[in-house]
């Protein structure tokens, strides 16, 4: 093949590629939608908000009260009376214990033993009839402090957030300058329940939370379990040590 033929074939084939490009760019063209078209094609329909009484659509739900339900075999106790100055008796019920009753009528585990000269705190028996000392009145929160330590405890304690399970909790201090265990102590609320503090050193400055939800104990942190908050407005919280005296009380304001 001499340098003429090669030139013709080169051409050729530059030619055939030029004609082919152009085909495909104007297939490309032709093929293309119309970009208003699509415009068009896809723009939603408006909304037309239409206003409606909302009486008519939505009717008012009459408001349930919800009733709590009772508790599972309730042990029948009497209901504390306010005291007019005579002591009043109580008679002890299966179940009962001293801590519990001195909780329900606000008064002292001593008080309690002084008043009907017992010697065990732990001894009692269903049917027992204990005086309840006049100063068992329960205190008016106006007149309840929100932290009034015994002067040789140091400890000082307060509600946080009481009425939400979630981060309900009683905040203790020790603010003395020594190191008090709190094993066997209990913190109870006035006509509520009662929790038992087990093996747990409050150095000074040191502190611990009680929650009131479930979880996991630490040396900062303890739980309570319980399915419902424990405080409310007008509460009393009551730290008893292992002996049964009231150590520090505090009144939700």
């Amino acid at each position: 093949m001499n340098r003429r033929q090669l030139l013709f074939v080169v051409l050729l084939n530059s030619l055939v590629s030029l004609v082919i490009a152009i085909v495909v760019v104007w297939v490309a063209e032709i093929r293309r939608p119309d970009l208003e078209e699509l415009a068009v094609r896809y723009t939603p329909p408006p909304v037309v908000m239409i206003a409606t009484s909302t009486a008519e659509t939505v009717p008012l739900q009459p408001e349930v009260q919800q009733t709590p339900l009772p508790a599972e075999n309730p042990a029948p106790t009497p209901t504390p009376q306010p005291q007019t100055g005579e002591p009043e008796i109580y008679v002890v019920q299966p179940g009962d214990s001293l801590f519990g009753i001195a909780l329900r009528y606000n008064v002292t585990v001593q008080q309690l033993m002084d008043a009907n000269n017992l010697t065990n705190p732990d001894f009692l028996f269903s049917g027992q009839r204990l005086e309840i000392p006049v100063a068992g009145t329960v205190p008016n929160s106006a007149n309840a402090a929100s932290t009034s330590p015994t002067p040789s405890s140091g400890l000082t304690m307060r509600v946080a957030q009481p009425g939400n399970l979630s981060d309900e909790h009683v905040l203790i201090v020790n603010e003395s300058n020594s190191a008090v265990n709190l094993q066997g102590w209990t913190l109870g609320k006035v006509n509520g329940p009662v929790y038992a503090l087990s093996d747990l050193p409050l150095f000074p400055g040191g502190s611990v939370r009680i929650h009131t939800e479930s979880g996991q104990d630490d040396s900062l942190n303890l739980y309570w379990s319980l399915s419902n908050p424990v405080w409310e407005s007008g509460a009393v919280a009551r730290l008893f040590n292992q002996d049964g005296r009231e150590v520090v009380s505090y009144t939700v304001p």
